[in-house]
């Protein structure tokens, strides 16, 4: 498949009438062609090709980007941290690996002297949480005045992640009680309204695995998905954790009805901006094909898996061959073979429907 990428760059006002004709029409051919990617107040431009959204994983820059006035993702963490910025204090959603954790909270300092509030976390990953302990110990809770004692952020995530951290799986030691989560929830929200804007964490468990959450925030109008969205790759299905191939689908599906495409103005900012558990940030049109996609490799799986076809016969086949050039790896730590075998694990044994 041939990959077709639009970045949104600074709109200059002295603009010739030439210049601005061009970029009308070069808008259009965009929305006739396919999708498109954005980069929203990036002033990067074409330097940011598609040869450098495909770098190995480890390769991936520190580097902070204003996404809205007031919210900013931080990439190069291990997981992309957001960062809500107000007068109440900061929200983080994520927290990176914990070897990162001092440089995330100085990135974090620097954007604001007030304290951090909340910490949320949108899966047990240990991408996600290894900075709970350090951000958290760094906060203060926005409710210490009144009643609590405790000179810390709170830490917020759904309770299947808590049991996680607390009592891994397999004898593995837990995770310094600092970084567990103090505050969990079961329920389909857990909504907060902090910094002048509505801020709900949104249940959506047995995507990616049975601790996903997605954050919204309402006004700013930015939605972080954790790994339900990856647009470096496949989506990963942790089957031993309780992902789910028809839960991610579920989860994508979610994620469109709370997505706002740049409809009718497309050559204006205005639009729902996606901040991925890894990857850059991304808009409904790019959303949209990550779920047909996913939509279609599923549907091939599953008539391969009515015909009885054994894994081997399934990979063989390559049932994501449309897409395995633009979303496949063939190395690292999710490659294209593991999907299919998630995929087709998922289908064979009958996974019930979200």
């Amino acid at each position: 498949m041939v990959r077709r990428t639009w970045y949104i760059l600074p709109v200059m006002e002295q603009r010739s009438s030439r210049v601005r004709k061009i970029s009308q029409w070069a808008a259009v051919l965009v929305l006739v062609l396919g999708t498109f990617d954005t980069l929203p107040y990036v002033a990067s431009g074409f330097s940011r090709t598609i040869l450098a959204q495909q770098r190995p994983y480890e390769e991936v820059p520190f580097e902070t980007i204003q996404i809205r006035p007031n919210v900013y993702a931080i990439f190069g963490a291990g997981a992309n941290v957001t960062a809500h910025v107000g007068e109440d204090g900061i929200v983080v959603v994520d927290s990176g690996t914990a070897p990162m954790a001092e440089k995330v909270l100085d990135a974090v300092r620097r954007l604001s002297t007030r304290p951090i509030r909340y910490i949320i976390n949108t899966s047990a990953d240990v991408d996600h949480v290894g900075g709970n302990a350090v951000l958290g110990r760094a906060g203060r809770s926005i409710m210490e005045d009144t009643f609590t004692d405790e000179e810390r952020a709170a830490i917020v995530a759904h309770e299947n992640v808590l049991l996680r951290l607390s009592t891994p799986p397999g004898g593995a030691p837990p995770l310094d009680s600092d970084a567990w989560p103090s505050e969990t929830f079961t329920s389909r929200f857990r909504s907060i309204y902090v910094n002048d804007d509505a801020v709900q964490i949104i249940r959506q468990l047995g995507a990616h695995s049975d601790g996903d959450v997605l954050v919204h925030f309402r006004r700013a109008d930015v939605i972080v998905t954790g790994d339900i969205l990856d647009l470096r790759h496949f989506p990963v299905i942790d089957a031993a954790r309780g992902g789910s191939i028809q839960g991610e689908l579920d989860a994508l599906n979610r994620l469109l009805d709370l997505t706002v495409p740049a409809m009718p103005n497309v050559l204006k900012p205005g639009r729902t901006l996606l901040v991925p558990g890894h990857g850059r940030i991304a808009d409904y049109a790019e959303l949209v094909e990550y779920r047909d996609m996913l939509t279609i490799v599923r549907d091939i799986v599953a008539d391969m898996v009515k015909k009885g076809m054994t894994l081997d016969e399934v990979k063989k086949a390559n049932p994501t061959a449309g897409y395995r050039a633009r979303w496949g790896r063939e190395s690292g730590p999710w490659t294209t073979d593991m999907f299919v075998e998630a995929v087709y694990n998922g289908l064979k044994s009958g996974q019930p429907k979200s």
